[in-house]
């Protein structure tokens, strides 16, 4: 009788600290991922999070792919291109355009922007900084595939 309840005893303290471990690497993986970290931005201390889907406003100077959508999913560093418009430099559904997504100092976030994807089949990410201009209003700087200042504007979508 008193194995029987030393053991439940300790099953119970197993499971409790089993719990409690599984809890804290949940935390630490939350509060580790950039993608899912909350920045402050610079319109006024508002929280941002760069979670969601974005649509490509404009495209300066080349104005390509309007209209096209990037979602940035929970716990990936990375947004997918989930929908194509103005298409003419070869991306395809599902490239991974912006990778590496890591948040900065100013509240922006630094990340590696795939451009034009038609030169052989090797992939062209070049360092991109994205600015929080509103909750729903991002612009990515960075270079076009000609080596161009390039300045995108993204658009939250629902």
């Amino acid at each position: 009788m008193l194995f029987e309840n030393c053991h439940s005893t300790l099953k119970t303290y197993i499971m409790k600290t089993l719990k409690l471990l599984s809890l804290l690497a949940l935390i630490f993986v939350l509060a580790s991922c950039d993608a899912v970290r909350q920045a402050t931005n610079t319109t006024g201390g508002a929280v941002f999070s760069l979670n969601g889907k974005w649509q490509l406003s404009s495209n300066n100077p080349e104005n390509t792919l309007l209209n096209s959508i990037v979602t940035v999913s929970l716990f990936s560093s990375e947004g997918k291109l989930t929908y194509l418009g103005n298409n003419t430099q070869c991306y395809r559904e599902n490239d991974i355009k912006w990778k590496n997504i890591k948040s900065d100092k100013a509240g922006g976030y630094v990340i590696d922007n795939l451009l034009s994807n038609c030169n052989s089949g090797a992939l062209n990410y070049q360092p991109a900084t994205i600015v929080v201009i509103t909750n729903s209003e991002i612009k990515v700087n960075g270079k076009n595939a000609a080596g161009q200042n390039n300045t995108q504007t993204w658009t939250r979508i629902k």
